[in-house]
């Protein structure tokens, strides 16, 4: 029984001792890393798209000016909102796509004139 539970976590271990070198050696190719750069630019141009267009049909942000930008799943909304509830909700609703990881605010409470 021991025998077999020492096999085991030997195994185990040269697994995962395996694995890391490949990652490691599959990382240095320029072609992999332009490949997961250029997977990386696409998935964020997809979550902004959706951030934004759930942000654009949302009547509670109706009067709002507002832009998305994301970059590693951070997604940062710019702009202008009429007030606070409108600042919060356009956060929460961000906040709840999937795939964001943080939502950042760079918006601002445009004021009546």
């Amino acid at each position: 029984m021991l025998k077999r539970k020492l096999m085991v976590a030997s195994i185990t271990a040269a697994a995962t001792f395996a694995g890391l070198g490949l990652s490691a050696f599959a990382t240095d190719d320029p072609q992999v890393l332009a490949a997961i750069v250029a997977n990386s630019e696409a998935q964020d141009a997809t979550l902004s798209d959706k951030v934004e267009t759930l942000l654009r049909s949302d009547v509670g942000l109706t009067g709002s000016q507002l832009r998305v930008a994301a970059r590693s799943a951070v997604v940062t909304v710019a702009g202008t909102v009429p007030d606070e509830h409108a600042l919060r909700r356009a956060l929460d609703l961000a906040s709840g796509v999937r795939g964001v990881r943080e939502v950042r605010n760079a918006m601002e409470v445009d004021l009546p004139k």
